[in-house]
């Protein structure tokens, strides 16, 4: 290719804490700027530049990710009250993540092992699986109070007229806690709506995971209103697709000791939010780390946001304030911009732009597949520590990787 290739519109880089707007600088100058032509909107979303502009940086980043519906993020610190005052700032800033998900209508957050082969996998019989968990809703912001002694709960609900009715009387109790979890029907359909699309984007086949037998109320809800959503919007697309969706709850039981077992293989479990939140991170731990998953946050809107799932890494930070090497693993980060470059692409119907941003996860996959045999691979991957490679070498590996099979396609 002689030319990088020009991706429409532009694209949101929401650049985080630590040593990760460097590696985002470091990926986009030299990876993808040989590759893709991107209009990046860069915006600096490091704890430091929200306290300086009273969250200002944040919110200015959200707004283009709601114009732009395509955007990258690098890993963020979401402060504790002891780091707030470690780092000198003015509060206790919250969650950006939780943030930009509320602001976008975020419905859906999918988690995806990036399959390599030879690595040592400690559930080797699971592969390509696909973790989609409910953005918002559950116990998350839930009331959750003390029970201060014998007695009982009432449950009343109150209309905009102010009609009563008791939805639940006379609950015996004793000195406890209770946890009053809700969910709308349109942030259901809203989830099942951004499943389905990414189904179709990831073409696999989806289940629902639950415990219908326990909460057939709550957890039947959900069944119900994605077997509406599916009939009338993507039942047709499906069957073209030749893909699936179960029309019953698959018990979460049943599904979660399936997955290491390697009999969920190449599907989409879509959860609600607490169960997706656990077992997105036990599939990470079963097939090698955070570091080789990728992330998306999704709307129903179409919009999507990018990130690598693991932290800021600070035990690396000294390394590149001393010697300005970049110790940190970027497969998950590299993987990101792929993903964002590749859903921009998509909302361009910019077919070749789509498969080019794939091709760039292939190069990575390739790249760690080389460096299993020659062992040139991160510290984190590194079997021989004194051949280990850093991020920047990494990144230009994955580069040469590209650049090869590019031209062998050009051939």
């Amino acid at each position: 290719m002689s030319a990088p290739y020009k991706i429409s519109g532009s694209i949101v880089d929401m650049t985080g804490d630590g040593v990760w707007p460097h590696m985002s600088q470091e990926i986009r100058e030299q990876l993808i700027a040989h590759f893709f032509d991107v209009d990046w909107k860069v915006h600096d979303i490091s704890l430091q530049a929200r306290d300086k502009t009273n969250d200002g940086a944040l919110n200015a980043a959200i707004e283009d990710l709601k114009t732009h519906k395509a955007a990258v993020k690098g890993p963020t610190i979401t402060p504790t009250i002891e780091e707030a005052k470690k780092f000198g700032l003015s509060q206790k800033w919250d969650s950006p993540n939780g943030i930009i998900r509320r602001a976008i209508n975020g419905a859906a957050i999918l988690r995806n092992t990036i399959e390599i082969e030879g690595i040592d996998k400690f559930a080797p019989l699971m592969s390509d699986v696909t973790i989609v968990r409910q953005a918002v809703g559950g116990i998350y912001g839930a009331p959750n109070v003390s029970i201060p002694g014998r007695g009982h709960l009432k449950v009343i609900y109150t209309d905009d007229n102010g009609s009563e009715t008791v939805l639940v009387d006379n609950r015996r109790v004793d000195s406890g806690v209770a946890l009053l979890t809700t969910e709308t029907d349109s942030s259901i359909r809203d989830y099942a709506r951004a499943v389905f699309q990414q189904a179709l984007a990831m073409h696999k086949s989806v289940v629902f995971a639950g415990k219908d037998t326990i909460n057939p109320t709550y957890d039947g809800r959900f069944m119900e209103l994605f077997n509406e959503i599916f009939q009338k919007e993507y039942a047709s697309k499906f069957k073209a697709a030749n893909i699936t969706f179960s029309d019953k709850v698959q018990l979460i039981d049943a599904v979660v000791s399936k997955i290491p077992q390697g009999k969920m293989n190449g599907m989409i479990i879509a959860l609600k939010n607490y169960d997706g939140d656990v077992v997105s991170d036990q599939v990470a731990g079963e097939h090698k780390s955070l570091g080789l998953m990728d992330s998306t946050l999704v709307s129903a809107d179409g919009t999507l946001l990018a990130d690598p799932p693991h932290g800021t890494a600070p035990d690396l930070e000294s390394a590149w304030h001393e010697k300005k090497i970049l110790l940190a693993n970027p497969a998950a980060h590299i993987f990101a911009y792929a993903e964002a470059i590749r859903h921009k692409a998509e909302l361009n119907g910019q077919t070749e732009g789509v498969e080019l941003a794939k091709k760039l996860k292939f190069a990575v996959v390739e790249t760690i597949e080389a460096g299993l045999k020659s062992g040139a691979l991160t510290g984190d991957l590194a079997k021989d520590k004194s051949k280990a490679i850093n991020g920047q070498q990494f990144i230009a590996a994955v580069r040469g990787t590209f650049s090869s099979m590019l031209l062998k396609k050009a051939a």
